[in-house]
Formats: C-alpha cells, sequence, structure tokens
C-alpha cells in the first residue's frame, strides 16, 4: 500500500473507539497539524486515538442555545462532553446519570472537550468493572500506573460480584439474534444504530453475518444507509 493510499483509509475508515480515561485524554496531545488525517490525539501507550469508549457519571449539564455541555467524571479526571447538535437523546440524559460515552476529542481555547457520537445510560457497575479493567492492563504492563491513578483501590464487593455475575447468565441466556436486538435498542437513540457500532460493542464474533442475517428475515431494517433499527 502506497503512503497516500494509507492517508486515503485513515480519512474514510472508522476508527475503533479505544478504551481510555479522562486522565489518559488530559495527558495527550491534541494533532490537528496534518491536513490530510483528521484531528485526533496522541497518547503515551495507544499512540493515535481518534476515537474515545468511556463510562463515568454526569456531575453537570447546561444548555446554551442548540449547545449542549455536560461534564463527566470517571474517578480519574473531569471533561466536557459538547454537542452543538439539538440531539434528542441528550434530552433523557440527566445529571447522576451514568454514561457509556463514545466520541472524539476535540479542542477549543486549548482546553480538550469530547463530542459524543453515541452516548447511553448504563449501570454504575460498569464504571467498576472499567476501572478494574484498566488495572489489570497495568498488571500486565500494557499500560501505565500513573495514567490511571487515581483509580478505584477497593475491590468488588462480593454483593457487587455478584450482581455483575447476575446479569452476564441473563446475557448468556440470550439466543445470538437476541443479543443482537437487545444492543440495537440499547444504543438507539432514536435514529437508527451505526452498523460499525454495533459490531465494535458486540461480544459476539459473528455479528456482521448476523445482522445480515437479521436484516434479510426482517427482524431489523435499514431506516438510513448504514443505520439500522429494531421492528
Amino acid at each position: 500500500m502506497t503512503e497516500q493510499a494509507q492517508v486515503d483509509e485513515k480519512k474514510f475508515v472508522r476508527q475503533t473507539a479505544i478504551k481510555t480515561t479522562i486522565q489518559e485524554i488530559g495527558h495527550s496531545t491534541f494533532v490537528n497539524t496534518d491536513p490530510e488525517l483528521p484531528h485526533h490525539i496522541k497518547t503515551l501507550h495507544h499512540g493515535s486515538v481518534y476515537r474515545v469508549n468511556l463510562i463515568g457519571i454526569i456531575i453537570q449539564k447546561e444548555k446554551i442555545g442548540s449547545i449542549t455541555n455536560m461534564l463527566i467524571e470517571d474517578q480519574t479526571g473531569q471533561m466536557v462532553l459538547r454537542s452543538f447538535e439539538e440531539l434528542s437523546y441528550l434530552q433523557n440524559i440527566n445529571v447522576g446519570d451514568f454514561v457509556l460515552v463514545i466520541g472524539k476529542v476535540r479542542m477549543y481555547n486549548n482546553e480538550k472537550y469530547i463530542s459524543p457520537e453515541i452516548m447511553t445510560v448504563t449501570n454504575a457497575l460498569w464504571l467498576k468493572v472499567r476501572m478494574l479493567e484498566l488495572r489489570e492492563m497495568v498488571e500486565l504492563n500494557v499500560i501505565k500506573e500513573e495514567m490511571i491513578i487515581p483509580i478505584i483501590e477497593e475491590k468488588i464487593k462480593p454483593s457487587i460480584e455478584e450482581e455483575i455475575s447476575d446479569e452476564t447468565k441473563e446475557q448468556e441466556k440470550l439466543l445470538p439474534v437476541e443479543k443482537i436486538t437487545k444492543l440495537i435498542k440499547d444504543l438507539d437513540q432514536g435514529e437508527g444504530v451505526l452498523i460499525e457500532d454495533i459490531i465494535e460493542q458486540s461480544i459476539l464474533d459473528n455479528t456482521e453475518k448476523l445482522i445480515e442475517k437479521m436484516m434479510e428475515s426482517g427482524d431489523i431494517f435499514q431506516n438510513q444507509p448504514g443505520r439500522v433499527k429494531v421492528l
């Protein structure tokens, strides 16, 4: 592949959302000097990151005209989520909600903020799971300790472990098609869900083929190019 072809590929391929923390984003370098590549951040252990995947709690929310600002905290730091569009799903997210956010890091007046592409309310337990997951990555020397401090030091209590285990068992009882259907419903904010996002969030290996079969059988339909909804 030629160098120009590699540049073109980066421009048009939807990049994977990297699981990270607000502290890591804060320590990153914002890159917008190359007109041939999308804006992104340069991190110590992930390299170039074009999309981020965060879990945190909304601690502030304000609306100014069509702009919605929310402050999210993930126990490693705080950062602004900013949308310049009046997206319907933002109206249903309130202070105190734990959310999963997939979006892009942007810069304004030398301050980084996150422009959300997907936001969905989630269980508070998954923030603990995410932090413990990152802790395991530290122990495996995949990422550096200083990138996730402060972090949850306490172990998950037995009751919390049992609750997570019960939720996992319920998921295991579902058929693959039912798992995809539930995922689409969870991610759908009213405008359908991008197929790439379903594949990215799914734990199944054959998600793309399942989506094709579900569209053929009429379980889901393509309401916009590249987006699907549950009937």
